[in-house]
């Protein structure tokens, strides 16, 4: 199975900056409770040396713990474990677009921040195999698989795990492809407030993330921020790859950042129906180890790997047909998060003069089979 360029699924996440906090959210692709929406999705990938991917995977939910469970597909059986939330907020913050505005002229009404920093930050089922089983942190979980999808939907059903209607051609889906899947819950004695993001090591050799569970739960222009570490920078092999030009950025007074940076992504990634990603960081790895760190975590994945890239997308539900892949590219010129606006005419960046941005479609960034 390890001829699958396969990666996880991020579970919900809450990007800050961006998204309001206090989502009520479940992570991984069914939950027991009524399904929710997903929001935000954060991933960590690392490509590393032996022919495996580690996904590092942001989980909140808010309910009951005999409510939380996560099952997601994989290509093999994964070698699990925990992490901490606080990798995620570290790298969100030293990897968020940030933003030098120029001064506002006097037909600016109201004053906003000179620099602004945005983050678009087992009864029944008798042909079902447990491949694995055991705990990692405040869960347990079993690697479960079939060649019979109903077998499979049953298993997880009498097991605890909500599969509706909706859900069930989705597991066939998967099923087809020739991958399991890992189920995990908390264990009876631990409380939601033990829930820790998960880390899961596995066959594969590229990053994918399998967005088609996602839809029946996504809400329109759901974010999806991704890093990946490799030996170079990374870049989406089935999605687009646009950019936002500094030129197009405006001061606005209406959103968090000062900016219309997310407006920008959105209007971008619409042109691709959806399958877009925004590279909004990429950079030795010795750039983030030159600044201050305080997460473990984030120091040895700095040190391990060369690179690091950040890419950003915005999705909704009925856009949710392609599960992207990533590759690494060593020819592509690092991206910087800093965008010095400070040298553009202030009349035109704070919409004194009205000068639209400029959107177009760019089949440069498409790549073939699209």
């Amino acid at each position: 199975m390890a001829r699958y360029r396969w990666s996880i699924f991020s579970c919900l996440a809450l990007l800050t900056l961006v998204i309001v906090p206090g989502v009520l959210a479940c992570g991984g692709l069914f939950c027991q409770n009524v399904p929710v929406d997903q929001q935000a999705e954060r991933i960590i990938f690392t490509i590393n040396d032996d022919s495996t991917i580690t996904a590092y995977v942001q989980i909140n939910y808010v309910g009951s713990a005999p409510d939380f469970s996560w099952v997601v597909p994989v290509p093999s059986v994964p070698v699990v474990d925990v992490a901490e939330i606080a990798t995620f907020d570290e790298l969100s913050n030293l990897t968020a677009p940030v933003f030098f505005t120029p001064l506002m002229p006097a037909c600016a009404p109201i004053p906003v921040p000179m620099m602004a920093a945005a983050e678009s930050d087992s009864a029944a089922g008798g042909s079902v195999q447990v491949l694995a089983s055991g705990t990692a942190g405040p869960y347990a979980y079993d690697v479960v698989t079939s060649p019979d999808p109903n077998e499979l939907i049953l298993w997880l059903r009498d097991n605890g795990y909500r599969i509706t209607e909706q859900m069930e051609p989705l597991v066939r889906v998967y099923t087809d492809e020739g991958l399991i899947f890992l189920a995990m819950k908390l264990q009876p004695e631990q409380g939601v407030q033990d829930i820790q993001p998960i880390v899961m090591t596995y066959e594969s050799t590229h990053p994918m993330i399998p967005i088609r569970l996602t839809a029946v739960a996504a809400t329109p222009n759901m974010s999806i921020l991704t890093w990946i570490f490799g030996d170079g920078q990374a870049v989406p092999e089935n999605f687009a790859h646009p950019t936002i030009r500094d030129e197009d950025i405006r001061g606005t007074f209406s959103s968090f950042d000062g900016t219309n940076y997310l407006a920008l992504v959105d209007q971008t990634i619409d042109l691709y129906q959806g399958r877009a990603f925004i590279t909004e960081y990429a950079q030795p790895t010795h750039v983030l180890l030159d600044q201050p760190l305080s997460d473990p975590l984030v120091q040895e994945l700095a040190t391990k790997h060369p690179y690091v890239t950040r890419v950003f997308g915005r999705m909704s539900p009925e856009e949710m047909t392609v599960d992207p892949t990533f590759i690494i590219d060593t020819s592509r010129a690092d991206v910087s998060n800093v965008r010095d606006l400070s040298g553009m005419k202030p009349e035109v960046f704070w919409g004194c003069e009205n000068i639209a941005p400029r959107i177009e479609y760019d089949a440069d960034v498409v790549p073939a089979g699209f």
